[in-house]
């Protein structure tokens, strides 16, 4: 899954959450990195030097008055991106000013889009938790999809849960008609990470578990990722944030 349907999912009213403290640097002149409101400001420092000691939710936005400590001049603090705003909300700000993390509508409120250039896993728990924090996100990327995004001719009443999720995931959906179904599981960059099914399946109620591991069987990390089921005719997207 390439940065054209990452587009496509916004386009389409799909929540799009990427992390990443050089996503910026890597991408500030592709069209995706449009689509998340803000501009690439700066590439930061070295871990030697530091970056983010802490990040403060900003007024008026969705973290207001959040407090998170970040792991200073640790590996996860190697040249963290500084962002500004091009119609998009900074709602994180580090220590020294400078913004890390971005939410944006799109220009008709017909799209939900965060871009963080600190890591999500990293936050530190103090008076506020990060399930607090991924409450507001998940929330805010889904508030304009509904309970499913379209209806199908083959799926039905899709959930995935516990979501956010800590251990395995349940994967439940009701097949109108018998058809090959394939289940995939996609990380935020768009790149395969798991293949859950590819097979034929017959009507009736059906329930798979995932462990959260990769292919290969390593334990995927912290973050947002996305399970496409397709069918012979249609596609249903449902995000998925893994917690530790």
């Amino acid at each position: 899954m390439e940065q054209s349907r990452l587009i496509n999912f916004l386009d389409t009213g799909k929540g799009v959450y990427i992390e990443g403290t050089d996503f910026g640097y890597d991408n500030s002149s592709t069209t995706l990195y449009q689509r998340f409101g803000c501009s690439y400001a700066g590439d930061g420092n070295p871990s030697t030097t530091g970056n983010v000691q802490y990040v403060d939710g900003q007024s008026g936005s969705f973290a207001d008055a959040m407090s998170y400590n970040y792991p200073y001049q640790q590996l996860v603090d190697n040249y963290v991106d500084f962002l500004g705003s091009t119609g998009g909300t900074l709602f994180f700000r580090s220590q020294d000013n400078l913004g890390r993390a971005v939410n944006y509508n799109g220009p008709t409120n017909g799209q939900r889009a965060i871009h963080s250039a600190v890591v999500f896993g990293a936050l530190q728990n103090g008076t506020d938790t990060k399930l607090a924090l991924m409450d507001i996100y998940m929330n805010y990327l889904t508030e304009i999809l509904g309970v499913e995004e379209f209806k199908s001719e083959y799926i039905d009443n899709v959930t995935v849960a516990p979501n956010p999720a800590s251990h395995n995931v349940k994967i439940r959906f009701g097949v109108a008609q018998p058809g090959n179904v394939k289940i995939t599981v996609y990380n935020i960059a768009g790149q395969k990470v798991r293949q859950l099914a590819d097979r034929v399946m017959t009507h009736g109620v059906q329930t798979l578990s995932w462990d959260r591991c990769d292919d290969t069987g390593r334990e995927l990390s912290s973050g947002s990722y996305i399970i496409e089921i397709q069918t012979p005719t249609e596609r249903i997207n449902k995000t998925l944030v893994l917690v530790k």
